[in-house]
């Protein structure tokens, strides 16, 4: 099975990352209404394009890994499954974070067949990739790429958490693993 997966608040905590590099640096709290484009990546907004020029790097270094993420990817790369990370992270709107992201997954062993930045649209690359299902904390990506006819899987976060779909969800790695499973 080709698997696709998400970066931010699935393999990491990003969410908790950004949360905190934002108290830190927003003294006007200016940025507490745009989390959610932020979450995104979506820096179309001059003031979230500052936040992530001026931060992105220090976040991107210091975030979390969620519990059990590089064991599970481990597991399914050992038992045959190809690992597609599929992310908007890349140069075109994170400058810096494609060498900052392979450094964190060679220092925190995250294994992985073979990764695809500045991933906007994610539904026609999980498609022109072949991929199976997708996981990610993004609704709207998770949706896209059912209507392609492709299985999806949502991963819980703060962003969605609120969000009814009706596409499988879970909460962590090991229900992550379970499912995959018994896709499988």
């Amino acid at each position: 099975m080709r698997i696709g997966i998400d970066i931010d608040d699935v393999i990491t905590n990003t969410y908790q990352s950004i949360k905190s590099c934002m108290e830190e640096c927003d003294k006007n709290n200016e940025l507490s209404n745009y989390m959610e484009e932020i979450m995104r990546g979506d820096n179309s907004n001059p003031i979230v394009k500052r936040f992530f020029d001026e931060n992105c790097s220090e976040y991107f270094i210091n975030v979390k890994m969620k519990d059990n993420a590089n064991e599970v990817i481990k597991k399914l790369l050992e038992n045959g499954h190809e690992v597609y990370i599929i992310s908007a992270r890349g140069e075109i709107r994170f400058k810096g974070s494609e060498e900052i992201t392979l450094n964190y997954f060679k220092a925190n062993n995250i294994p992985f067949t073979k990764i695809l930045w500045n991933s906007f649209d994610k539904a026609t690359l999980c498609k022109d990739n072949n991929i199976d299902v997708m996981v990610d904390d993004s609704a709207k990506h998770c949706i896209a790429v059912q209507n392609q006819n492709i299985k999806s899987i949502l991963f819980t976060s703060e962003v969605n958490k609120s969000i009814e779909v009706n596409i499988p969800r879970v909460n962590n790695w090991l229900e992550l693993e379970h499912m995959l499973n018994n896709l499988a």
